[in-house]
């Protein structure tokens, strides 16, 4: 069974959290246009960006998106 992210779930993670966009940008050390892309679903995160940004939120990386098969 193969797996495709669908929604990235960052807004809703962030909000959830009190944290914006830049403040993410900020302790991520990605641009801000680069998590703006991710939020609105223009990128998908890559499997380096995911782990950083699902360490950071303390989130795991299953988390950041809706899943559905292939």
């Amino acid at each position: 069974m193969a797996l495709r992210p669908e929604r990235c779930l960052l807004p809703q993670l962030l909000k959830r959290r009190g944290i914006s966009q830049a403040d993410l940008s900020q302790r991520t050390g990605l641009s801000e246009t680069t998590i703006s892309q991710y939020a609105n679903n223009h990128r998908v995160m890559s499997l380096a960006n995911a782990k950083t940004i699902a360490a950071t939120l303390k989130v795991t990386m299953d988390e950041l998106y809706t899943w559905v098969e292939k």
